[in-house]
């Protein structure tokens, strides 16, 4: 007789999507479902014709067990909705029926914040999503983002470093990992103790609707979502969009008005969403149980002149005679307003004549 587990897994196997799976798991228990397939259960409606064809077809359990067994060959593991924790099997996520894994399961239960952003983003971007996630590994927080280029590599990266935990989910199956050049990555975070999630097969290829909704994981895994940096129609606001829908909290980090890359995190904060401005604003906010609360930062006034500077050098590090060019300065005041600003902390200078926020 089969298992709860192996059913569904079986019910995976399938294709059916979670909305259909969801529905029949009011009407129906596993075992009702394992037993009425291809017998007394005819109505296709309710699975979608083709799912059903595959449940017909897959409905074996010796053909389950070997299925089963291919997966440990490739290092692949499962877990399925029943062992979800509650957060994820929260009705409003659309809980997968499965999901495939490698690496530390156990990240699951965790208290975890997602860190997503633009695919595109600027040395500020980069910037400040290191500094948020050194901090919120350093709190004992998991970071959760989506292993795509831009905000989340640099977000994995960060808790790498802090020797934090982090758990990727891909749109993609486990062994057709997008971007290639994250490949490596991914495997860090497996050897690392972290955790690896998709709930499409392992050689599923991803496409364009692949990437969308497994946002909906990443934030269903969240306590809340940090967007970092996102231009008004960046994936990073999907997910943003399904933690409101899941009763998440939505935090943005303030970026240059003139940027298209902050045009979409600060629209987030007109209409509502947290400023984060440190791991500090998180922690409190969300109440979470951490080992260390990071220290809010000082704040700086900047005179109308420094704040022209500042403003610039959010895009990444400039040189002197470019920077008498964008301010419109000229070089003696230039050299005075960036000494000032060297002098309370706020950039560094570099060689040839180099300056970058600090």
């Amino acid at each position: 007789m089969v298992n709860e587990n192996t059913i569904y897994f079986w019910l995976g196997l399938s294709g059916i999507t979670s909305k259909r799976a969801n529905a029949l798991a009011e009407k129906f228990s596993p075992f009702e479902l394992w037993e009425r397939v291809g017998k007394t259960l005819t109505e296709k409606s309710l699975f979608g014709e083709k799912a059903y064809d595959a449940l017909v077809r897959f409905h074996s359990e010796e053909f389950l067990a070997q299925s089963i067994d291919k997966l440990d060959d490739m290092g692949i593991s499962f877990i399925t909705y029943d062992k979800f924790p509650d957060k994820l099997r929260q009705k409003e996520v659309d809980p997968p029926v499965m999901l495939y894994y490698r690496g530390n399961a156990a990240l699951l239960n965790t208290e975890s914040v997602a860190v997503v952003g633009t695919r595109a983003c600027s040395a500020y971007g980069k910037e400040a999503a290191t500094r948020l996630v050194k901090d919120l590994c350093e709190s004992n927080v998991t970071v959760v983002s989506g292993l795509a280029s831009g905000v989340d590599t640099y977000a994995h990266r960060a808790a790498l470093r802090a020797d934090g935990k982090t758990i990727a989910v891909l749109g993609s199956g486990l062994n057709c990992v997008t971007p290639l050049g994250n490949v490596g990555l991914c495997n860090e975070i497996i050897e690392s103790g972290g955790l690896v999630v998709s709930e499409y097969p392992p050689r599923y290829a991803a496409t364009k609707y692949t990437f969308p909704e497994r946002n909906r994981i990443i934030s269903g895994l969240s306590a809340g979502v940090i967007v970092v940096e996102a231009a008004l129609k960046s994936g990073a606001l999907i997910t943003a969009n399904y933690a409101l829908e899941q009763n998440r909290t939505v935090f943005a980090v303030p970026g240059n008005i003139t940027s298209v890359k902050s045009v979409g995190t600060n629209r987030l904060l007109y209409e509502g969403a947290v400023p984060a401005l440190c791991a500090a604003d998180v922690c409190d906010t969300l109440g979470l149980d951490c080992a260390k609360i990071v220290k809010k930062p000082r704040a700086i006034q900047l005179d109308i002149f420094e704040q022209k500077i500042y403003n610039i050098l959010l895009s990444g590090e400039e040189n002197f005679d470019s920077l008498v060019i964008k301010a419109e300065l000229p070089p003696p005041k230039l050299s005075a307003v960036l000494s000032a600003m060297e002098i309370k902390g706020i950039i560094d200078k570099k060689q040839s004549n180099f300056y970058r926020l600090a």
